[in-house]
């Protein structure tokens, strides 16, 4: 039986310089790439501030038609892509929305959000008196800390306001001991 193992004077013409310098040169290509697509992204590419939660308007700070009620957006996000709910900020109205779907859409961008879309159930601030008919909503804001500061359009026809909300402390839930 011959030796199983090639000795080593039958790999090496098969190692020439031209198939390292080539190995070496791609792999030096690639680790060049590497370092600067990295620098690149971290200088350039920065993720969105986390905004989700909940926000109380100011009373003060609202359109005429909802100086009385106390309204809550609530934001979802998905990177720079946002959702929401405009609602009452009563408990009543938390736990009407609280199964609804999403009903204002829009994005983060570097100068802040937009959010739009038709909310439902805001007496007194749409066009017609039914009781079913949705407000349409456009909101630029910046979030500033604790607060969303921007302006505030509930009809397609009405000036935007200047409005103020402050962030809710996140509810935890509560366990229950069985």
């Amino acid at each position: 039986m011959p030796n199983a193992q090639l000795p080593i004077t039958k790999i090496m013409p098969q190692l020439n310089v031209k198939m390292l310098t080539f190995y070496g040169v791609s792999i030096a290509f690639v680790a060049v790439l590497f370092k600067i697509v990295t620098a690149y992204g971290e200088t350039n590419l920065k993720a969105p501030p986390a905004i989700a939660g909940n926000y109380r308007f100011d009373p003060k700070s609202l359109p005429e038609c909802l100086k009385s009620d106390s309204l809550v957006l609530t934001i979802e996000q998905s990177g720079v892509y946002l959702s929401g709910n405009l609602r009452l900020g009563s408990r009543q109205g938390r736990e009407k929305t609280a199964e609804e779907k999403p009903s204002l859409f829009g994005k983060w961008e570097t100068q802040g959000l937009n959010l739009s879309g038709a909310v439902p159930n805001l007496a007194g601030c749409s066009d017609s008196t039914a009781t079913d008919q949705n407000s349409s909503v456009k909101m630029r804001g910046i979030v500033e800390q604790e607060s969303l500061k921007g302006k505030i359009s509930l009809t397609d026809k009405a000036a935007a306001t200047d409005f103020t909300a402050q962030r809710e402390a996140a509810v935890q839930p509560q366990k229950h001991e069985h």
